[in-house]
């Protein structure tokens, strides 16, 4: 565990050598850091696993930005599982386009995971295509890669929290959004071109905790509602917070995904 911090890989194991793995994801725009009070509370109980995707917190940046998709965040995250806890099985917790990335992995290793809580996972290619709500999401993204990196990150950050929300940040915080907006523009890729299906979300039969904001954008409820009809066994959450509740409520949400885990 001590190498994976050492060598700055952006993997983060902390906790109950002896307890049952929780494998913790964050949003774009973020990193393993917003998951502390997470942490913190799951520390006596659980082995956390919290893990910056690529090009976050301290992770590699993409190798090949040509060739990007979730496949290659999946790979990675599930080499950096497997070293900590080989195949044993695991809880796996996402928001936002971590929530995405959980869904994927939970939908190609579902008799692996033990529950899945997910903040308003972001897996916009189950919105079908020709709706509303779909060319929503392409233009908000289109809007993100055409702009400047400063207007881009002010745009991206600004829609998922509130108006004006980039412009009281500290500066030093609008660089580091700003160098990491290339990556945001990945993120869409990755999103939009993922193939698996409503219908293959079914086979994951593990306790599900689907959390969403009242206050939040209509974009990520949409996937929310398509996902609640999917799963055998789910229990919908709602708070009365925004997108960004894993950080602004960070109490709250983590209370909800430790009682999810609890359930199994």
């Amino acid at each position: 565990m001590s190498n994976l911090e050492k060598h700055n890989s952006g993997v983060f194991v902390k906790g109950n050598l002896n307890g049952e793995a929780v494998v913790i994801l964050h949003s774009s725009l973020s990193s393993s850091g917003q998951w502390r009070t997470l942490e913190f509370k799951l520390k006596d109980d659980c082995l956390t696993i919290n893990i910056d995707l690529l090009g976050y917190g301290r992770a590699p940046q993409v190798d090949n930005p040509n060739s990007y998709n979730l496949d290659t965040e999946y790979v990675r995250i599930m080499n950096a599982v497997e070293n900590v806890i080989g195949t044993k099985p695991f809880h796996l917790v996402g928001h936002s386009f971590g929530g995405a990335n959980a869904l994927k992995i939970a939908v190609q290793n579902p008799k692996r995971i033990l529950s899945l809580s997910m903040f308003e996972p972001v897996a916009f290619h189950l919105l079908e295509e020709g709706t509303q709500v779909r060319q929503q999401v392409v233009d908000f993204a289109a809007v993100v890669a055409s702009s400047s990196a400063e207007q881009a990150a002010r745009h991206f950050t600004d829609t998922w929290n509130r108006k004006g929300f980039f412009d009281k940040l500290p500066s030093k915080m609008q660089q580091l959004m700003m160098a990491d907006i290339d990556k945001v523009n990945l993120d869409f890729v990755g999103l939009i071109s993922e193939k698996y299906t409503l219908e293959d979300c079914r086979k994951i039969t593990c306790p599900v905790a689907l959390i969403h904001g009242s206050h939040s954008q209509e974009i990520s409820g949409e996937v929310i509602k398509r996902l609640l009809n999917v799963f055998p066994n789910v229990i919908e959450y709602e708070i009365q917070a925004g997108h960004m509740a894993p950080i602004s409520h960070a109490d709250e949400v983590a209370d909800i995904i430790i009682s999810s885990i609890k359930q199994r």
